[in-house]
């Protein structure tokens, strides 16, 4: 299913994905992240030797994914890192590429800029009754899309496509109910 995400966004190794900005807004523990840093790898070893900065400066930008649960974090962190060794990077590396690419907090509360080419995941599926009133108070404010009975999922489709850039795309595993709410 990953895989197929990506390819149906344009998230494949045959392009410039060196130039590309991945949003994953809900990370988990990483599932996406894993194949969408392979492909990026894989584009970016084709990138001449005397056109590279270092990788750090090179694909520093080129990912931005958030988690808001600690546990996940961590475990996609170690993910990330394990993936980076694979693909020849030292630990210092691994470390702050880490740092750039991962954020640990609310996806629906963070300052992020707008300028994704692509937003790929599988957003959280909670009900609103299970969200703390202050907290759904504050979405509600935010994000128009989030009314009646709507799924916490929908303000996360809203946001990832307020910051995609035009001609982004956007690619989420979902369940179909998003057509029958109002």
């Amino acid at each position: 299913m990953v895989d197929f995400i990506l390819d149906l966004t344009g998230y494949t190794s045959d392009t410039s994905l060196q130039e590309a900005r991945l949003l994953e807004p809900a990370m988990g523990q990483g599932d996406f992240l894993v194949p969408a840093i392979e492909r990026l790898f894989a584009a970016y070893s084709r990138v001449p030797t005397e056109g590279r900065r270092g990788v750090v400066e090179d694909l520093g930008n080129c990912i931005k994914a958030v988690e808001l649960h600690c546990a996940s974090y961590i475990q996609a962190c170690e993910l990330v890192r394990q993936a980076l060794h694979g693909q020849g990077l030292n630990a210092r590396e691994a470390t702050e590429l880490c740092g750039r690419w991962l954020q640990q907090g609310d996806f629906l509360l963070l300052p992020l800029e707008q300028n994704f080419t692509h937003a790929i995941g599988n957003p959280p599926y909670v009900r609103q009754e299970l969200i703390p009133d202050v907290l759904m108070a504050e979405y509600r404010r935010r994000f128009h899309t989030i009314y009646d009975r709507a799924d916490l999922y929908i303000p996360f489709i809203e946001r990832s496509l307020s910051l995609l850039v035009h001609g982004g795309r956007l690619g989420f595993i979902c369940a179909d109910r998003w057509m029958k709410n109002r």
